[in-house]
């Protein structure tokens, strides 16, 4: 046996022992004890599947009973109540449906209603609506409350499970920015061994390559040049073998000189067939890392235009003044059609990320002035640092805080609804005292024209047309074959006694005033004390 099916047999038979320590108290008939002992094997076993019908089966059969059972000393009319309490919030802990939930709470009152006022027809309607509106009451405390509870226990649990998930996300997040750092970092070491390192060994080859053949030399100095150049050429592979593991893997090797000015870079792109031109203002010298970025820039961009704008014209301008320098690359658009041609979307981002680092910043889009294409770059003159990036509200915390309004608005429901219900349902119940206190008032003017003796029909006249619903009929020994009504000399919540007319055989055989509460009635113009005349 699992401890889950533990778990059941204890719940089965701690509930079970009160229904039938109640039903043997009550002296009620074997099947009907063995009958809700089966009810509670059958909800407990279906509770994690189907708990709404679970439910149903406690709270149906407790209608029933409670409805048939009524002023009896027959059934089980309290021990069905924990098994329906704790059904309630084991339903709401599987997040059932509300408008389900709500429906079998409703039709199960209704039905409870309606077998009071078939069954018990000799009851007053007034005295069976306001039992029955005490059973509602009863309901949102012990069935409705434990089912919210139950509700925002789950949406707690939500809450929960999405808190540990968007620990792990964060986690995985942190290894793939982790990753992306090393990336960069590793292709920002690729350029610079390029740029430098690999430049100086091209050249380091190429004196080399000067040295052997000149005729000036002993052999053996001409053979030592050659094995330098040989060992530089080597060198210049082996680099090149670990940049190919540094750089990314779309990346490519630069093929110019660590040193290029912009002004050298317009004139090879001019001289490889591109229309373009360099206009410089200002002489102020940048550092070296703004000038190798501003030269990343103007490459990039005249790489863009010669691909995206073919037979366009651009413009390079170079501002360079005391506090920063600009950068503008325009072209006027294309004037050939098009054709596709292979792009990793990422240049562009590329370039904004290494005008952030010195400190700059970088827009790109339509030209306003023309229908080409503008790129422009603004960076301090010496550097700077560089702007934090911008967070992005990651998916996560839209969905945490998804979870945290839901388990807010469950709290506020587990809260205000059993608050708003009972509040309705005692606004209507008060309603209906009300209504009826007024319309079960008797004049006393009327009530002492009242005469013994008097036929029902004369009676009835004269009479208001409800009787009142709290009567004292407690108060008062009502003599076999008597019917009496009771009435009250005034509005409700201002009297201390009441009217109370017996008839017998359709004649009006007593007249009483009653005591309701613990004063002493003394309504004017009587003695104190209970008012009686005697029967004809």
């Amino acid at each position: 046996m699992t401890w889950q099916r533990a778990g059941d047999l204890g719940l089965w038979a701690g509930l079970s022992f009160l229904v039938v320590a109640e039903s043997g108290s009550r002296n009620d008939p074997y099947w009907l004890m063995g009958g809700c002992v089966a009810l509670l094997a059958a909800a407990v076993l279906l509770r994690r599947t189907q708990p709404l019908i679970a439910l149903a089966l406690v709270i149906v059969p407790e209608a029933v009973i409670v409805g048939i059972t009524m002023n009896t000393t027959s059934g089980t009319p309290i021990a069905f109540v924990p098994a329906i309490s704790t059904l309630a919030y084991l339903a709401g802990r599987r997040e059932t449906q509300l408008r389900y939930f709500v429906a079998l709470v409703s039709g199960s009152l209704m039905l409870l209603l309606a077998l009071r006022l078939i069954l018990f027809r000799d009851v007053a309607v007034a005295d069976s609506v306001l039992s029955w509106l005490a059973n509602v009451l009863l309901a949102l405390v012990l069935c409705v409350m434990p089912w919210l509870i139950g509700r925002y226990r789950a949406q707690q649990a939500l809450l929960a499970t999405a808190g540990w998930e968007r620990a792990e996300r964060i986690e995985r997040e942190q290894r793939l920015e982790i990753d992306q750092v090393r990336l960069r970092e590793r292709s920002r070491i690729a350029e610079d061994m390029h740029d430098s390192v690999g430049h100086e060994l091209s050249l380091i080859a190429l004196r080399a390559a000067a040295l052997e053949v000149d005729a000036e030399l002993p052999e053996r100095h001409r053979r030592a040049a050659t094995e330098l150049r040989e060992a530089a050429a080597t060198a210049t592979e082996r680099l090149g073998e670990i940049i190919g593991v540094l750089r990314d893997a779309g990346a490519q090797a630069p093929v110019v000189p660590s040193d290029e000015s912009v002004a050298e870079l317009v004139d090879r792109a001019a001289a490889s067939g591109l229309a373009v031109r360099l206009v410089q203002e200002g002489a102020a010298e940048p550092s070296p890392m703004v000038d190798r970025a501003i030269h990343r820039v103007v490459q990039e961009s005249l790489t863009n235009a010669s691909k995206h704008a073919p037979g366009a014209e651009v413009v390079v301008t170079l501002t360079r003044a005391e506090d920063e320098v600009v950068v503008k690359i325009a072209d006027t658009g294309p004037t050939r059609a098009v054709t596709e041609v292979p792009s990793s979307g990422t240049g562009l981002a590329g370039l904004a990320e290494r005008i952030r680092l010195v400190g700059g910043n970088l827009t790109a889009g339509q030209s306003p002035s023309s229908a080409g294409f503008e790129v422009l770059a603004r960076v301090p003159r010496s550097g700077g640092r560089p702007e934090p990036v911008t967070d992005v509200r990651s998916a996560t915390a839209d969905e945490r805080d998804v979870v945290r309004r839901r388990a807010r608005r469950g709290l506020i429901t587990a809260l205000l609804v059993p608050a708003g219900l009972a509040a309705g349902i005692g606004a209507i119940a008060l309603g209906y005292y009300l209504v009826a206190g007024y319309n079960s008032v008797l004049p006393p003017a009327q009530y002492d024209a009242l005469r013994i003796g008097q036929n029902f029909a004369e009676v009835e006249a004269v009479l208001p047309r409800m009787q009142m619903i709290d009567p004292p009929s407690e108060r008062v020994v009502e003599p076999e074959g008597w019917t009496c009504r009771f009435y009250r000399p005034d509005g409700p919540f201002s009297i201390n006694y009441a009217y109370r007319l017996c008839f017998d055989n359709d004649r009006l055989v007593a007249k009483d005033m009653v005591q309701t509460g613990s004063v002493q009635p003394t309504p004017e113009g009587t003695t104190p004390g209970p008012q009686r005349e005697g029967t004809r």
